[in-house]
């Protein structure tokens, strides 16, 4: 049976279609500005090439979607999570606007966690950085690093952004203040990471897709961190098995 899962996110919307447990389809695009009118027409294609599949969606633009099916993010996630990483129950997801943390088993929510509205804990603030520090997203790369050179003392986005406008006027190379402001999000996590127990994770969101970032993160975090395949997908993923259900 085929079925369609939709994670609208603040940055990006993310697509799965699946066909029982196989993936057939995975897409991404930037979140449009006229959520209601662009995923009708969206939904609309996707329901002509897929005659019949339920569609369900999630994510801040969840009511925009037009499939008359919605779920939250964070039950999708863990959905997701039990059929992508079965055997983890502790799932960090850093967002475009928010980092949350679920405990889950079998594919389902058992418990969630989310930040304060802080853009120095999501990955706005590095989206921000890169447009500071006029470079893209694609080209972050943590391979070979387990702790940054650079540290910022700031944990409020605002006043971080200063310290990161004197580094550049200090001549400190861009990708290691990058590598500072990645260290200063994860540093937001593990507050929120100390609600729950455990000594291993499984990372996914936009900043999961960072090459390198499980082994910062786990310098970070003290513990094991695990970046699943699919692992910006997995709310999308969840959507679309719910869907199927």
């Amino acid at each position: 049976m085929i079925s369609i899962g939709i994670d609208i996110g603040s940055t990006y919307t993310k697509y799965c279609v699946l066909d029982g447990s196989d993936i057939v389809m995975l897409d991404s695009e930037k979140t449009p500005i006229r959520q209601k009118e662009y995923f009708e027409k969206k939904t609309a294609e996707l329901s002509s090439l897929y005659p019949g599949a339920p569609i369900v969606s999630c994510g801040y633009g969840k009511n925009n979607a037009g499939s008359g099916k919605t779920v939250s993010e964070l039950v999708a996630l863990a959905a997701g999570a039990g059929m992508t990483a079965p055997d983890y129950n502790v799932v960090l997801d850093i967002g475009g606007q928010d980092t949350k943390i679920i405990v889950c088993g079998n594919g389902k929510l058992k418990e969630f966690f989310v930040n304060d509205k802080c853009a120095a804990g999501c990955g706005m603030f590095v989206a921000n950085t890169t447009n500071l520090l006029q470079t893209e997203f694609a080209d972050i790369s943590l391979l070979g690093s387990e702790q940054p050179s650079v540290k910022l003392s700031s944990t409020c986005a605002v006043f971080a952004q200063s310290e990161i406008t004197e580094l550049i006027a200090d001549n400190a190379q861009p990708e290691e203040i990058m590598k500072g402001v990645i260290w200063q999000v994860l540093v937001q996590s593990k507050a929120l990471l100390g609600k729950v127990r455990c000594d291993r994770l499984l990372f996914t969101g936009g900043l999961s897709q960072i090459p390198g970032i499980e082994i910062y993160a786990s310098s970070v975090f003290g513990i094991q961190v695990t970046i699943p395949e699919h692992s910006a997908y997995l709310s999308a993923i969840g959507a679309a098995i719910i869907a199927a259900n």
